[in-house]
């Protein structure tokens, strides 16, 4: 059945290949078919809170639940709008009308809101609604008093738990002591270094619930990955067991619309930016409602602004909660047809049903490919997921075979809670917390991993000597973050202290809701960005370098080395872009503040016998390791950086000379340096592949060309990288498939 906005077509496609200048764009279709969930009868335990909700659970919910009963720790992973939240939510029920409590923790405030409203309106039906509380940045000091006092299950977010919860236990003793559940929905998102962050607040959480002698079952629910029992470990340090489930409610087209070409050969392309906002116009005026997932704050920003149609607005991360509950709502009531969106929308909030999402660009991974996708048709109308490819190496692979895109298994997330930098930290908030043991079971001491500066013992018991370890503890991004304030002094948003440097240093064009400001001061003082309105045609892209120092290293496979690094870098400068055809019109040097932390690198040494191809195709080369990497790791292009010499200048354990380094983004490293390296042949066939196949002669964005390239793109050699990658491919044989 398709929505009526749709009439008088008879599928998307045909709408699709009718739009005002079509030239062929749709260059491949399937109609997924849907696969409805099977209900079964239940009568364990949870079967009275069933039936009040009027609620038959699906197979693989009654499989959790059985799960449950019998005590066990339990994972769900399944397709977006699945129900796996009735699998936390029914139990948390149940422990409520038995006076015990249960942590809810999401990933974002604005999904804990989302889930707040559906779980008060469940508990009305049990007389429980006033024992269901939000506890986060946004709740007034008034509603946190109630929520300690009188609440049995909360919402909350590992920021509140790590700033607010956990410092000040005492206060919660009570509803620590009865403590039944711990909920961790949206699992996939904790990984990387937030996921780092999160795995060692959930140990300081559990070893406070311990303390006052409860025993809580976590439940946990998952988009679909690889590792789900695994990930769950990783957070919490329990053994989970796994419950799976794919479904779909309604049909849905998958289309790959190639962006038009503007030669003969198809080697130049309209922008992939502009063909999304075209589609977005044509979607608004159609009458249907679409999401536009992007990649990055400023394309949806742009993006927003080249459709130049009020009904299509940008979503972002950065944005006040007002401002992003005021555009959900408008999105559901029908004044907004199309928003614009980062991965801030790829969660579950609930914003209705929707006809279609358009991908603009590879998000990175199968798992979050499938998780955007899944905001389409949620209900019974057939919907349309449309992938338009930008000009990278992802996409380009994808592009040339987008069956692979649809049939790939997901990725594995990856999270660890030993990181070198993070846990001495989380070890210091832990001692304030409550003084560690080390000869009684802890789930998060180690004996084994260095704490510095060192925690005092003081008899059988290990105490920290700082008076407020949580506050130096930045649990998202890097750095202390930024306000963002207009002329008149409002808050308009934030950014960590990367963000700020890149994004927001003076002279950018910074874009807010669609609208150009221009950063008139960046005060490091008071970590302040002053906007100001700005009509320039315009934007900026920013220039930066990058130094690494290796520490220590290990080989991991001859030849291969993964180890610890000292990572230094700093923007140097930016040049101004005109919008739409992304003419450079200047380029203007800055002096910005250094951003200095350890973290773990991947290194290697191609052949050197190229002489003054060398720097050319080392650099060219690192950008598309970087842009490959994604497929063989769960992470994003933005998580990783590259940096690559024709000759390293200091100390290190391997052989020295020409020198390619893929190091982690984040102080201390996650794990996807180590995790590429095991992975080693089939990362570089898979670069030698691409660079064999793109079409282009001297390199492209698909190939060679990377959108975060420090020095503008400047000084690459795609002939002399696809020399140093078949050489690699003769040093590292790809193995057979196990």
């Amino acid at each position: 059945m398709l929505p009526s906005a749709l009439s008088p077509y008879t599928s998307y496609a045909e709408w699709l290949c009718a739009l005002e200048g079509y030239s062929g764009q749709l260059r491949y279709m399937r109609l997924l078919p849907p696969r409805p969930p099977q209900k079964v009868a239940y009568r364990g335990p949870f079967a009275g809170v069933l039936q009040v909700l009027g609620l038959e659970p699906y197979a693989y919910q009654a499989e959790a639940f059985g799960l449950l009963e019998q005590g066990a720790h339990v994972v769900i992973s399944a397709s977006t709008a699945s129900g796996k939240s009735l699998v936390f939510q029914v139990p948390v029920l149940e422990a409520l009308l038995e006076e015990e409590t249960a942590l809810l923790v999401y990933p974002t405030k604005a999904l804990a809101h989302d889930q707040l409203a559906r779980l008060r309106r469940m508990g009305e039906a049990l007389g429980q609604a006033d024992r269901i509380y939000p506890y986060d940045g946004d709740t007034p000091g008034r509603e946190r008093r109630k929520a300690r006092e009188k609440g049995l299950a909360l919402l909350t977010n590992p920021d509140m738990l790590h700033f607010g919860l956990l410092p000040r236990h005492a206060e919660w003793a009570s509803f620590l002591a009865r403590l039944r559940y711990i909920v961790l929905d949206e699992l996939h998102a904790y990984r990387g270094v937030f996921g780092s962050h999160t795995a060692l607040i959930l140990r300081r959480l559990l070893r406070l619930a311990w303390h006052y002698g409860a025993r809580p079952q976590a439940i946990a629910a998952s988009a679909t990955i690889a590792n789900p029992a695994e990930h769950a470990h990783s957070l919490t340090g329990l053994t989970f067991h796994a419950v799976g489930a794919q479904m779909a409610r309604a049909e849905r087209e998958f289309g790959l619309w190639v962006p038009k070409a503007l030669d003969k050969e198809g080697k130049v392309r309209r922008s992939a930016n502009l063909e999304a906002a075209l589609l977005a116009r044509h979607a608004a005026a159609q009458g249907l409602r679409f999401l536009v997932f992007t990649n990055a704050r400023r394309t949806a920003e742009l993006v927003a602004r080249y459709a130049a149609d009020e009904r299509v607005k940008p979503y972002r991360a950065g944005y006040t909660a007002a401002e992003r509950r005021r555009l959900e709502r408008a999105l559901q009531e029908g004044s907004l047809r199309v928003l614009v969106s980062t991965s801030a929308l790829e969660l579950g909030v609930d914003i209705g049903g929707l006809d279609g999402v358009i991908l603009l660009g590879y998000p990175g991974s199968v798992s979050a490919f499938w998780q955007r996708a899944g905001r389409a048709g949620r209900g019974d109308e057939r919907a349309l997921v449309l992938w338009i490819p930008r000009e990278d190496p992802l996409d380009a692979f994808f592009e040339a075979h987008p069956e692979l895109l649809l049939e790939s298994p997901p990725e594995a997330a990856v999270a660890d809670p030993a990181n070198r930098v993070l846990y001495p930290l989380h070890a210091h908030c832990a001692a304030r917390e409550l003084p560690i043991e080390p000869s009684s079971p802890d789930p998060l001491y180690h004996p084994g991993l260095p704490i510095l500066p060192p925690l005092i013992r003081k008899g059988e018991r290990l105490y920290s000597p700082s008076r407020d370890p949580h506050r130096a503890l930045v649990l998202r991004g890097l750095g202390r973050n930024f306000t963002l304030r207009d002329g008149s002094g409002r808050v308009l948003g934030s950014l960590d202290e990367r963000q700020a440097y890149w994004e927001a240093h003076p002279g950018a064009v910074y874009l807010h809701q669609g609208e150009s400001y221009l950063v008139r001061n960046l005060d490091l003082e008071k970590r302040e960005v002053v906007l100001l309105p700005g009509l320039e045609d315009y934007y900026t892209e920013p220039r930066a370098q990058t130094e690494i120092e290796v520490l220590e290293g290990e080989e991991v496979q001859p030849g291969v080395w993964v180890g610890a690094v000292r990572l230094r870098e700093w923007v140097t400068g930016y040049v101004k872009k005109r919008y739409i055809s992304e003419a450079v019109l200047e380029e203007v040097p800055l002096a910005m503040p250094e951003l200095c932390f350890e973290t773990e690198a991947v290194w290697f040494h191609p052949c050197s016998s190229l002489q003054a191809q060398l720097p050319g195709g080392l650099h060219a080369l690192e950008h598309t390791l970087i842009g490959l990497l994604p497929l063989f790791v769960l992470a994003e292009r933005q998580d990783v950086g590259g940096v690559s010499y024709p000759f390293y200048p200091r100390p290190l354990p391997s052989e020295g000379g020409a020198t390619v380094f893929i190091y982690d983004g984040y102080p201390g490293g996650v794990g996807y340096a180590r995790a590429a390296a095991r992975q080693f042949p089939r990362w570089v066939k898979a670069a030698h592949d691409l660079l064999r196949t793109c079409p282009c002669e001297a390199g492209c964005p698909r190939c060679i060309l990377s959108p975060k390239c420090g020095n503008g793109n400047q000084h690459l050699d795609k002939q002399a990288a696809l020399w140093l990658a078949e050489e690699l491919c003769r040093r590292y044989p790809v193995g057979p498939a196990h």
